[in-house]
């Protein structure tokens, strides 16, 4: 069997997309002997690092649909397998998922998010049109009209996927809210990077206790002054700041830039390994805090949509503040009481982790009888 895997903006310095899609191969490795996987991604390292072969990122990083009707008619599916994209980004996976059905090839989605706000790029208006329809009273009227084009494209092609599988049950509700009422529930596949030893045996880096700290550069914060503040009060405490950039590359030069030293490693398993050297990290990107849940690590969540409202929801916790809106003397004294005490954490952790577990688990056997069906 041969599987062709994408949808999302693979080898563009998201970790958390590597997470993803890392999470999605072994899974699939595991539970198809002989599989034959593809991975479309602008990383040819890719092939090596996870033992598949590549082509290009079609539909994102600059590519377009040239040549991808080819490619996927090589294949027996195509699975458009994780991120935020039906909010973020949903027309180029959209329009990969219709071309691979036109072209006759199954298509499912997997373990992909859906934030409570449309991305604004392509939801809003901007600039001088947005004024001139503001002032003629049409902008409620245009913006609506955005999406309903996107309900309409869902209603196109998402019924003709084989499977969809959203990551967490507030997507599956906001997906519904669209009109398509049928996807099911699995858990992000960056879960199926941990490991037993992992989540019960954790390491210090440093006798000081570590906050582990990732501020993204999308949606980026408005108030830096407060997190220069918080990272001061966190080192007056005697406590270390360790940033750990989920983008290599962005996140690292704005965590440089308020003066915290950085982990040298951009893969997956860096991440969680730096994590597993913190007592508790603080990121407003989501698959931190999951890679770090991996590690035993507790988080906190800065949020930017609803993403990690819905992970951390997984514990009974919620996010400390937007990115556009956060009392940082409030999340200063949350970090510090975490470094000094974990709390119920392991026992909270462990519980979630089984439900998130069992949830991949059942929707994995699902995909598996219809792949081999």
């Amino acid at each position: 069997m041969k599987i062709l895997l994408g949808g999302i903006p693979l080898g563009c310095d998201n970790i958390g997309d590597e997470a993803i899609i890392a999470g999605v191969v072994k899974m699939l490795k595991e539970s198809l002997p002989g599989v034959e996987l593809t991975v479309a991604t602008a990383d040819p390292a890719t092939a090596d690092l996870l033992g598949v072969n590549v082509v290009p990122p079609f539909g994102f990083a600059g590519h377009g649909l040239d040549g991808f009707e080819d490619v996927v008619r090589r294949h027996d599916a195509y699975i458009w397998c994780g991120a935020t994209g039906l909010s973020d980004y949903p027309y180029a996976a959209l329009d990969l998922l219709g071309t691979a059905q036109n072209a006759g090839v199954q298509t499912y989605i997997w373990g992909v998010g859906m934030d409570d706000e449309l991305n604004p790029i392509f939801f809003k208006m901007w600039g001088r049109r947005r004024q001139v329809l503001r002032c003629l009273g049409l902008l409620a009227w245009s913006e609506r009209r955005l999406r309903d084009r996107l309900v309409r494209r869902i209603a196109a092609v998402l019924p003709r996927c084989r499977g969809v599988w959203l990551r967490d049950p507030q997507s599956a509700e906001m997906l519904a809210q669209t009109g398509f009422p049928g996807a099911k529930v699995t858990a992000d596949s960056a879960i199926l990077l941990g490991n037993e030893e992992s989540s019960t045996q954790r390491c210090r880096g440093a006798d000081a206790p570590t906050l582990g700290l990732c501020i993204s550069t999308q949606r980026r914060v408005a108030d830096l002054e407060g997190v220069k503040g918080l990272i001061a009060a966190v080192r007056e405490s005697g406590a270390r700041v360790l940033g750990i950039p989920m983008n290599p590359k962005t996140d690292r030069a704005l965590l440089e830039s308020l003066g915290v030293e950085c982990i040298s490693g951009t893969t997956p398993e860096a991440v969680m390994e730096a994590a597993a050297k913190c007592d508790v990290v603080l990121s407003s990107r989501l698959h931190l805090l999951i890679l770090a849940a991996n590690a035993g690590t507790p988080g906190l969540g800065i949020a930017r949509g609803s993403k990690l409202a819905n992970w951390l929801s997984n514990f009974g916790r919620t996010v400390e503040g937007s990115v556009y809106d956060c009392d940082w003397n409030k999340v200063t004294g949350h970090v510090l009481a975490a470094l000094g005490d974990r709390g119920d954490w392991d026992a909270v952790r462990d519980r979630a982790y089984a439900e998130l577990t069992s949830r991949l688990e059942t929707a994995r056997v699902e995909l598996i009888a219809l792949l081999n069906g």
